[in-house]
This record gives structure tokens, sequence and C-alpha cells, in this order.
């Protein structure tokens, strides 16, 4: 009889420990249970259930939980369940299901920009949002929200969805970066096309004009782009692949303008035109035929901006320079041709008088030879 006893025991622990194994593999999930001693009644949910011990299975959610055995102990059943209370006179037990919404964001690194995340019981709306739709993460650097991915789409800042199941929803952040525009040296014209883009378009920069009149024989004019310290771009218009922030400097040149004249507008000189700021510019003019004979122009040196005494020769252009070529006529060779034939007319003149007189006196001694002669013989 006793030995009848125990193996009916030892079949009771061991169908316990079987069924309390079963009901460890299968709840997998939150599930709602009841169960109850004594009695009949209705299910929460609705279903009925008989008097006297039993075991039933009880539809929640989106399966059902058995429980094909059961444990009874000080006139109560074994049980399961997060919480338990009192229903009817039969204990009971129960939990809810519970899943799970996730909110991130797509750079993982403004996780901390988007609110919502949890846990969420079946059928219940779970609500999110952004909490910023612009993030600088540096003064070139930023983050723009685009919308959302994953269990909801849509471009709202906040959205909500329905917990039948474990949800991830994703705020999408568009990377831009900064293009950053300058102009040197100071006065120079501003390029135009700076702003934020979007990481990976193609920025297109311009330059308002090659060259602007400042004062007087004095502008700026295009000399090249530097972009982030490296000045090696030329051309009037630049394109930047955005892919990191740029900072791009119009270069501009000082050029000054030099006027080379002749004082008397005679001769041809050369060197007139625009130049760069300490540059030095070779200047020359070349002596101007001469306006007649006898008389030549002499060059007297150079006025102005730059003095010097040789038809060739050098400016310094540190700002707006005027130079004039300077000129005198010469006329010596003429006054030594006039001298000369001064002198040659009075040779002559002092020759021809000299000649005529000779002849004058050589016709009166030739008339004198008769005359005498006659007087010397009178008797023939």
């Amino acid at each position: 009889m006793r030995r009848s006893l125990l193996a009916k025991v030892t079949v009771a622990v061991l169908v316990l420990a079987v069924s309390f194994t079963f009901v460890s593999g299968s709840a997998t999930n939150s599930v709602y249970a009841w169960h109850h001693h004594g009695g009949g009644g209705y299910w929460g949910g609705g279903g009925y259930w008989g008097g006297g011990y039993s075991s039933w299975y009880y539809p929640y959610y989106s399966y059902w939980y058995p429980y094909y055995s059961y444990g009874y102990s000080w006139g109560y059943p074994y049980y399961y369940g997060a919480y338990s209370n009192y229903y009817n006179g039969a204990y009971s037990a129960y939990s809810s299901a519970q899943y799970t919404l996730t909110v991130s964001t797509n750079p993982s690194s403004l996780s901390g920009q988007v609110t919502g995340g949890g846990s969420y019981s079946y059928g219940s709306t779970a609500s999110f949002s952004v909490s910023q739709t612009t993030v600088q993460t540096a003064p070139d650097t930023r983050y723009v929200f685009q919308g959302w991915s994953g269990g909801y789409s849509g471009s709202g800042t906040s959205g909500s969805v329905t917990m039948t199941s474990s949800v991830t929803v994703t705020a999408i952040f568009q990377p831009q970066y900064l293009l950053s525009l300058s102009a040197q040296p100071a006065g120079a014209p501003t390029p135009q096309g700076n702003g934020w883009f979007n990481a990976g378009d193609t920025a297109s920069v311009s330059i308002p004009s090659q060259a602007v009149s400042q004062n007087p024989g004095s502008q700026l004019v295009f000399n090249g782009w530097s972009v982030d310290g490296s000045s090696n771009q030329a051309g009037s218009t630049l394109s930047l692949q955005m892919n990191a922030p740029h900072s791009v400097i119009a270069q501009y040149k000082q050029q000054y303008y030099l006027t080379v004249q002749s004082n008397q507008g005679q001769g041809v000189v050369s060197g007139q035109g625009w130049y760069d700021a300490g540059s030095n510019v070779p200047i020359s003019a070349t002596t101007p035929p001469s306006p007649m004979f006898g008389v030549n122009y002499v060059f007297d040196g150079w006025q102005g901006s730059t003095q010097s005494s040789s038809q060739s020769t050098t400016v310094l252009m540190n700002g707006p320079m005027t130079v004039t070529a300077t000129w005198h006529q010469d006329y010596t060779v003429l006054y030594i041709t006039i001298g000369a034939i001064i002198a040659v007319i009075a040779v002559a003149a002092i020759a021809l008088i000299h000649t005529t007189k000779n002849r004058k006196q050589t016709t009166i001694i030739q008339q004198q030879i008769p005359q005498q002669q006659t007087q010397q013989n009178p008797q023939n």
C-alpha cells in the first residue's frame, strides 16, 4: 500500500516537472492566462470553464498559451505570470504581451536627437519624434532631418505606430557642408555661390568681374582661386565636389597704370599700360626725326614719376605713374651751315672784288704803256 502511494507521488512529481519544463520552453512571449480551482465560470476574454480542476488554454493576442497540467498546493494551483489577484474566488495570474519600439538615427551619432523608444503593450499606440530638425556638429558641418524609414515612412518631425509587433523606425539626417567664400585683398568683390550643400553635391562658384576699377590709374584684377589654402585654381568659375567643408578665396592682384608721353608730342615712347604693383617696367624713347635741315632733337631726360637721363630706363610701379620724355631742338648744324655759307659767300665776294680790282689795274697799265712810248719817240 505504501509502495503504491509512493509510486503515485513519484509519478505526480515527474508529471509536474515535465509540465513546468514544457511551460518554460513555450513561454517565449508574455501572455495572458487564467487558472482556477473549484466552480465554473467564464474567461476574462470569453470562453467557459467547467467545475473541478481542469487544464485549459486561453487565446491571447497572437497565439494560444496551453496549460496541459497544473499543480495544487494549499488549496490553490501553481501559476505563472507577472502579477496575480483573486477573481470570482479563483486564484488568477496573468501578464500582457509587450513589444519593443526601437527609434534609431542615420547617422547613429545623432541618437540623442530622437525620443519614443521603449516597450509597449500589444495594440497600443507608440509615438516618436525628433527634437531638432537641424543639428550643427561643427561651424561648417550640420545634419538636416529628411524623414523616417523602417516601420514608418513620412517627412514629419513626429509619428506614431500601432504596436502589433516589435518595430524599428529610423530618422534619416542629411549631412551638409558649408562653402565659405571671400576675396583678397580688401575691397575685392566677393564671389557668388556660397552656402550649405548636401554631401556629394557639386557647387559652382563665380566672380562678378575680372577687373575692378578703383581710383584713377588703379584697379584689381582677378588672379585665381585659393581652395582650402591651396592656390592652384584658375578660371573665372570654379566647380567643387562638396564631400567636405570648403573655404574658397578669390585672389585679386593690384595693378597701376603707367602713362608714358613726350613733351612735344615728338618721338616714339614705349612702356605705357597696366602693370602689377611692385613690378619694374622698362620704358624707352626714340629720337624723333629732324624737323628741318640743320635742326635736331636732343633728349633732355625723363621727368615726372621718375628721373633719368637715359632714353631707356625702368619705372617701379608702386602707384599710378606718369613719365614724360623731354626734348629740345638743336640748331648747331643749321648755324654752322649758315655760317659756312656766309663764309663762302664772303670769301667769294672778296675774291671777286679782288679779281675785279686786279683787272682794272691791268687795263689801266695797258692803256698807259702806248702813251709812254709815244712820248719817248716824238720824231718818229
